[in-house]
């Protein structure tokens, strides 16, 4: 069953019988404190020997009347979510015709300096916060237990399971609990007791006072709780603490996470390592707080958990960045979680979820043991660590003789060694990748799991264009996981497999020879023009970005495809093999993890990389979709600017095409200049200009080196589309880090702007201020700064 709770109420409460108010510790060491400003948030974060926390909170310059507070702790992904609504609003709404107040904005902010960390009785931890309010305010919805739980309010129209109701604990005019009690728990005073808290108190000094009436009727009526304030320009402050008794995470602080700058390199491993491990640079903290000792979390606040698709991605990108206690910190995290098919984790569900979870499953004898989703993982996540080990062990220096001691560990999460477990999954990648071996036809590929719609990073049916085998598991993961298995057994890292290396070559030579060319998408010259004039119409842009070749900063190329025609892969295949006709982002996974990359695949990678709403590129960002030249133009809604997965930008798609492109200009680079290593960073100049000075990451040329290499006009048009790219992405440098963001289009100007997904999704799916694989951006430079190449951001 379901509630729907309005915006105007509170989710559920009922009284509880009386206990400990919180009990605030005294100012921490903190050895993480930082601030990011994200679409319309004002976002804090901490971590100190207590606890690790984010606090969200709606930024004074917003135009909403409602005041939003989000925590949210690593700690069993715990934390609470309420809206704090101006009360004359409420009053107004309610029908009170007695009451003439006039409807003004709330103002909610955080007292500087009191966001530290808190505990009270039953073993509880987390954080408190003082808040300044300038006038009378009420709760509105409030969420207190599971992360998840708030993500589904938040994301799902306003409803979520009564389950997850909170009861009201304890009040009085200076202090209210807002207590949840764990769905599989015992009496407060067991040794297995699990919850959660909210606590307003009003600290001393403070003019303000709580007015509480308790609901009368169970679990369905909430308690009203207002904020009353002084007036006449006086504000009230209000403590907000929220704590629960899950087990805090060890955290990787930035000398653990990051090469020290004296670790030899060439002068753009320098460049990205500066400011790194001591802390100085921001993005150094903030991913610090992402990453633990036991796995890697995904991002704040709504992913403050495990997801193995984008630790293994992040890590790819950050890898020559990292320590090698950083690495297998998050390879082991991976390994821990496979299943016994050898599947990997896509996501861990911990904490109060995980038991809501296991009753769905008809598990409830399970209680809150983590559970272990791996829908998604069929087609990403199991595909991307056998890369990420060969990169790690075979390629980079921090993981030079490192491989036997790090296999041979014995998992904590299950029975057997780290070697043991990675047995199964490489042969479950190989069964899988056989029948398009043996026979290269649609319907061998790897497509979605029997009855879910997601199954790449494109978590949505939507985002796949309601398709069945997506291009990027097919055309790149696939061959890229069977090549890296063949180069370890090679090495004799995989010996205990007892594979033969030859024969995993061959079946990941037909998938790299055969799989990409299934998903090709030809338009004609004339058929294009007119599919491009009625998507410019439908998504309100103009006809001139089609007749000009530019939008603001970026200029068409003249090496596009000569012909007129239009050709790209599809972003999937339908189950009868139809493709789904949308230009796409996701070539950069071929780039990145590709050895053997085709000219032809280059080609489409330069068309791409045109001005949208041709190519991808607009002046604040590569969007993921195009559905400009798709036959069936339903998909110009389904993927629209306000979609998840739509004509948006995500930051680490950036990443990874920026990246592929230097990492496949560098085998050039490698052949001119005799050298065993590639760069992260080519200039517009030819290649043989370029030096190992400027490597960041590490990436052996391919033998032999590509033909293309020695075609000067071509290797060009990829410089050239490398240019587009970079530009495009310092368009909208300031958001790089976060997760994806939309545009607003300016038909005066002809130019884009940033704007907030969350303020034009009709879900309220928003993005978070932080996300892991965006600092992919860290173990990049940017090309245009030629010999004197720094950092991306």
């Amino acid at each position: 069953m379901r509630l729907l709770a309005p915006a105007s109420s509170i989710v559920s409460a009922l009284l509880y019988g009386s206990a400990a108010f919180a009990q605030i510790v005294g100012s921490q060491n903190a050895s993480l404190a930082f601030k990011v400003v994200s679409g319309g948030n004002d976002n804090y974060f901490l971590r100190d020997n207590l606890t690790s926390a984010q606090l969200l909170l709606t930024s004074a310059n917003s135009t909403s009347t409602a005041g939003r507070l989000v925590v949210a702790l690593p700690a069993g992904n715990t934390g609470a979510l309420t809206y704090f609504l101006p009360k004359s609003e409420v009053a107004i709404s309610q029908g009170d015709s007695g009451n003439n107040t006039t409807v003004g904005a709330l103002n909610v902010t955080l007292v500087d300096g009191s966001f530290k960390s808190a505990t009270t009785d039953y073993f509880n931890v987390g954080v408190q916060a003082d808040l300044s309010f300038d006038a009378n305010a009420t709760l509105g919805v409030t969420i207190v237990g599971a992360v998840r739980a708030m993500r589904d309010y938040v994301e799902g129209n306003g409803v979520m399971h009564e389950i997850f109701n909170y009861t009201l604990a304890s009040y009085n005019d200076t202090s209210v609990r807002l207590h949840r009690q764990w769905i599989n728990t015992t009496s407060p005073t067991s040794l297995t007791y699990k919850g959660a808290d909210l606590y307003l108190t009003v600290p001393s000094g403070s003019p303000a006072r709580l007015s509480v009436t308790p609901g009368n009727n169970g679990t369905w009526t909430p308690p009203t709780v207002d904020i009353l304030v002084p007036g006449g320009g006086q504000n009230g402050t209000v403590r907000v603490t929220v704590v629960t008794n899950e087990t805090s995470l060890m955290g990787l602080d930035t000398q653990r996470l990051f090469l020290s700058e004296s670790t030899n390199g060439s002068q753009a491993l320098q460049a990205a390592l500066h400011g790194l491990a001591d802390g100085e640079n921001e993005a150094a903290k903030q991913v610090s707080f992402l990453t633990y000792a036991d796995k890697f979390t995904a991002g704040g606040w709504r992913f403050l958990t495990y997801f193995g698709r984008d630790s293994l991605i992040a890590l790819r990108l950050l890898m020559p960045t990292l320590t090698s206690e950083a690495i297998e910190s998050a390879l082991g995290a991976v390994i821990e979680r496979a299943n016994s098919t050898g599947a990997l984790c896509h996501e861990e569900t911990i904490g109060d979820y995980a038991s809501f979870i296991n009753i769905q499953n008809n598990r409830s004898d399970l209680g809150n043991q983590p559970f272990y989703d791996y829908k998604r993982a069929k087609a990403v996540a199991d595909l991307l660590l056998l890369p990420a080990m060969s990169h790690y062990f075979l390629e980079l220096p921090q993981g030079n003789g490192r491989a036997q001691q790090f296999l041979s560990q014995n998992a904590t999460l299950q029975n057997g060694t780290y070697a043991e477990i990675l047995n199964r999954t490489i042969f479950y990648n190989l069964q899988r990748a056989t029948p398009f071996a043996q026979s290269p036809v649609f319907s061998n590929l790897i497509g979605l799991r029997p009855g879910q719609p997601v199954g790449n990073w494109r978590d949505s049916n939507e985002g796949l264009g309601f398709g069945f085998y997506p291009f990027d598991v097919n055309s790149a993961l696939v061959p890229a996981s069977l090549c890296a298995t063949q180069a370890l057994l090679e090495a004799g890292v995989l010996g205990f497999t007892g594979l033969e290396a030859g024969e995993v070559g061959r079946v990941a030579g037909v998938w790299e020879e055969k799989a990409a060319g299934l998903f090709e998408v030809a338009v004609g010259a004339e058929e294009a023009e007119r599919r491009l004039e009625n998507f410019v119409r439908a998504a309100n842009l103009s006809e001139s970005l089609l007749s000009a070749g530019t939008n603001g900063s970026i200029t068409a190329g003249t090496n596009a495809s000569s012909s007129g025609n239009v050709s790209f892969y599809a972003l999937s295949l339908m189950q009868d093999g139809t493709p789904v006709e949308v230009l796409n982002s996701d070539m950069g996974f071929n780039l990145v993890y590709g050895a053997n990359v085709s000219r032809e695949f280059l080609q489409h990678v330069v068309d791409a990389l045109q001005p949208y709403p041709r190519g991808l590129l607009t002046d604040v960002g590569m969007v993921v979709a195009n559905p400009a030249y798709d036959s069936n133009t339903t998909m110009i809604d389904v993927l629209n600017r306000a979609a998840y997965h739509g004509t948006v930008v995500w930051s680490f798609q950036q990443g990874l095409m920026a990246g592929g492109l230097a990492r496949q200009l560098g085998f050039c680079t490698v052949n001119a200049l005799g050298s065993n290593s590639t760069t992260n960073s080519t200039s517009s100049s030819p290649p043989s200009s370029s030096s190992p000075s400027n490597t960041v990451d590490t990436n052996p040329a391919p033998t032999p080196v590509p033909d293309w290499c020695a075609d000067a006009a071509f290797v060009q048009s990829l410089q050239d589309a490398q240019t587009r790219l970079w530009a495009s992405i310092r368009g909208a440098q300031d958001e790089i880090y976060s997760e994806v963001w939309s545009y607003s289009f300016d038909n005066a100007t002809y130019t884009f702007s940033v704007a907030d997904l969350a303020s034009l999704s009709p879900s309220g799916t928003e993005s978070d201020a932080i996300q892991l694989w965006s600092y992919g951006f860290l173990g990049l430079v940017d090309p245009t700064a030629g010999a004197n190449s720094t950092r991306a951001h």
